[in-house]
């Protein structure tokens, strides 16, 4: 079967789904799914040279996302994105196993979505509410309770899902904003009693290359400028996919690079590099910057109160965020399925809605057994950073295919690749290989650091041979019927 009658049937299948998405929805959405608070405070952890970081990482990585995107989504438009990309240029293994990878991370990626709600109500109720941040019944109890939400809102689609990322993404323009004032003008300040910054918020100065400095850069750059090409996975629910996911890309990547660099420079302001809470980072600032009024009998503070405030919203449109991966990752089992490599119960689409009902419910139950994994003892929590450690070496998987898409599709499917976005795909290779590298040095102290480098590489081997396994089995039946079908 040639390209153009692939695309064809790729096409035909996509019709099913409603045409919901538009401009005004991706770019939203692209900022919501590339911004994650977290590292913004790795990043200001670094203290005031995270400047350099950010821009280096912005052209080694963010920038070749965007070339990438910009040439695969004008060749495949189609439902499944990345999935899409490979396994037409590629091969059908290296769509399934891309895809495969990428819902590995997810998963580990939205476990923590009790944890970081159960921190953000912590430093919003105040220092009285300090345990709730290590309260596993709690946190389990957000945990389900969020996935309920998150599966309540995804089935109806995009009709009201698209308003849920808009929500998450004004959030997170709007915080970014009041940041930036927030490195200008210091609540509860005056002159007799000025603010006192730990360290400059931004700076210039080139940071002195080491092992550890390159590491950083590795971790900055593929955890936190990752997810332009997600949005693509929608692609059959997006009107003129090819021309809007494009557009959204270049006019979402300014904005996100604006976002991270105004974040850790406002951190810094408040909060000593070396005390940043890597786990809500902007929650401990808002909590610093605010705190300080006065709070005499009957007089309400609204500096903290705006503070506080501004966390929980912070905190719901983190739910937002996962509810976008949530709709992403379940539609990897439709094209899948579409592809007769798993059971066609993983196509079954909502009769009114036309959203992926069974495969939404699968990813959201996987969802909240991560979260308990996550969250329960230390035997457990040591096993899930294990997982969590194996998810991120299958997202440079993921990663690696996908920059090798213009590399290896030729002039197969149109004009090649220019040499521009080929050496863009060569730097983006080098910073994932070296982000998988650096995923195997534990960043905490542990007994051996080879046997959990070992342990790491042995359990992202497993997962993607379990990985391989289905596809084979898929593949054998597939072709099993295809020549029963010829027989008769």
């Amino acid at each position: 079967m040639n390209e153009s009658t692939d695309r064809i049937s790729d096409r035909a299948t996509d019709h099913s789904l409603r045409k919901e998405l538009g401009l005004r929805d991706l770019v939203p959405m692209q900022i919501l799914l590339v911004v994650g608070i977290t590292w913004a405070g790795l990043a200001a952890r670094q203290g005031s040279g995270h400047v350099v970081y950010w821009l280096l990482a912005i052209l080694m990585l963010f920038l070749p996302v965007a070339g990438v995107v910009g040439f695969c989504v004008k060749i495949w438009p189609l439902e499944g994105g990345v999935y899409q990309w490979t396994k037409h240029a590629i091969g059908p293994f290296a769509g399934f196993i891309s895809a495969w990878n990428f819902g590995f991370w997810a998963l580990g990626a939205v476990a923590e979505v009790g944890i970081q709600t159960a921190t953000s109500l912590s430093y919003a109720l105040g220092p009285k509410a300090a345990w709730v941040a290590n309260s596993h019944l709690l946190i389990n109890s957000f945990s389900v309770g969020i996935f309920a939400i998150i599966l309540i809102v995804n089935i109806p689609g995009f009709g009201i899902g698209r308003w849920v990322s808009h929500f998450g993404t004004a959030v997170t323009v709007l915080v970014t904003l009041l940041l930036a004032v927030l490195i200008l003008y210091h609540p509860h300040t005056s002159p007799a009693h000025p603010h006192i910054s730990p360290q400059r918020p931004f700076s210039f100065a080139l940071p002195t290359v080491t092992l550890l400095t390159i590491n950083l850069f590795s971790k900055l750059s593929f955890n936190a400028l990752t997810g332009l090409e997600q949005v693509a996975v929608f692609a059959g629910e997006i009107r003129n996919a090819a021309k809007t996911i494009l557009r959204s890309a270049w006019i979402g990547a300014p904005i996100i690079a604006v976002i991270f660099i105004l974040m850790s420079g406002s951190i810094l302001t408040y909060i000593p590099a070396d005390k940043v809470d890597l786990t809500g980072p902007i929650p401990q600032i808002l909590a610093a910057a605010f705190a300080g009024g006065d709070s005499s009998p009957g007089k309400i503070d609204w500096g903290l109160f705006l503070g506080r405030a501004t966390i929980l919203v912070l905190a719901i449109a983190l739910v937002a965020q996962f509810a976008v991966i949530v709709a992403e990752t379940s539609r990897l089992p439709l094209v899948a399925g579409w592809d007769h490599l798993i059971p066609a119960w993983f196509t079954k689409l909502h009769p009114k809605y036309r959203t992926p009902t069974n495969s939404l419910c699968v990813i959201v139950a996987l969802s909240i057994l991560m979260c308990f994994f996550a969250s329960a003892g230390t035997n457990a929590q040591e096993a899930f950073q294990l997982i969590a450690v194996s998810a991120n070496i299958g997202y440079g998987i993921y990663y690696l295919l996908m920059f090798l898409v213009p590399l290896v599709a030729g002039s197969r499917f149109g004009e090649p690749a220019g040499w521009l976005l080929k050496l863009a795909c060569c730097c983006g290779i080098s910073v994932t290989l070296l982000s998988i590298a650096f995923s195997l040095v534990p960043v905490v102290d542990v007994k051996n650091p080879w046997f959990f480098a070992l342990k790491v590489s042995l359990t992202a081997l497993f997962v993607n041979a379990v990985g391989g396994a289905i596809f084979w089995r898929g593949s054998r039946i597939k072709n099993r019927e295809a020549e029963l079908q010829r027989a008769n």
